[in-house]
């Protein structure tokens, strides 16, 4: 029972220098979610002990920071206090912990958030922090859009075309907060990231609308070279779209039918 006494005083007097200091924090990683997906954020520290390390998970709404700026002041909800929940009311959020042997004398602490079914309510500046001697933390700016799409669903290009052949992709960001703020969309091809200075065979082009942001992926190439698994990211949001080599079937057809007639007209020769 000390200990966890203990324990929360010493997050109580981590927490009051964290507001504090809390113009001095490390550059936040921009992170994009969809709205009603789950969402992970992760943290490794190294530490010497499993049982020493405290890790503490502190978030910062948007609204509450827009407020706070014309206010000085700085407010942040605790979340968790290593596995333990500091808001139970919220049932969204979960923590998982995990501890790796990185050598004899020290250890990796990973532990990792999960907001499920995020909601624009969700978006802010998410914080974890390791209370060790060595105090370190990570910092993750979230931020929510409507939807990421990908069309046409698929494409098949049939196996008769010879030559050069020509494909055409979107990827569509809707976001309704466009105007406020910057995105990023690349493309990948069979994991490999499309980058258009040294391709001669693709092009990229841009477009925005009031609340979209669209990608288009333009490919001309041999139908083999074009054939494969596409990806449009905005990190860490990935859509898939396969492009396939496919044998024209109805053509298939008339070559049969066509040796069929030709087979029985050569019968009826040797009949006759």
């Amino acid at each position: 029972m000390y200990f966890h006494q203990r324990l929360f005083v010493i997050w109580l007097l981590f927490l009051t220098i964290d507001i504090i200091y809390a113009d001095r924090r490390t550059q936040a990683k921009r992170v994009t979610a969809e709205r009603g997906s789950d969402l992970s954020l992760s943290c490794t520290f190294q530490d010497e002990d499993s049982d020493k390390t405290i890790v503490q998970w502190l978030y910062q709404n948007v609204t509450d920071s827009n407020i706070n700026h014309r206010t000085h002041k700085i407010h942040w909800r605790p979340l968790f206090l290593n596995a333990q929940s500091l808001t139970p009311s919220e049932t969204r959020y979960s923590i998982q912990q995990k501890i790796q042997q990185i050598n004899d004398t020290s250890i990796a602490y990973i532990t990792i958030l999960t907001l499920s079914k995020v909601n624009e309510s969700d978006e802010g500046l998410y914080i974890c922090k390791s209370l060790s001697p060595k105090t370190i933390q990570m910092a993750y700016q979230v931020r929510v859009i409507q939807s990421l799409d990908i069309n046409p669903t698929e494409v098949l290009i049939s196996t008769d075309e010879i030559g050069q052949y020509s494909i055409r992709l979107n990827c569509i960001l809707t976001d309704s907060h466009l105007e406020e703020r910057h995105h990023e969309i690349h493309w990948w091809h069979n994991n490999k990231r499309i980058n258009t200075n040294s391709n001669r065979h693709t092009r990229i082009t841009k477009n925005f609308t009031r609340h979209s942001f669209i990608s288009t992926l333009f490919y001309t190439d041999e139908p083999a070279n074009i054939a494969g698994i596409y990806m449009c990211e905005a990190d860490p949001i990935r859509k898939y779209i396969p492009v396939e080599l496919k044998s024209n079937q109805s053509s298939d057809l008339l070559i049969d039918l066509y040796l069929i007639f030709i087979i029985e007209i050569l019968l009826s020769i040797f009949q006759w």
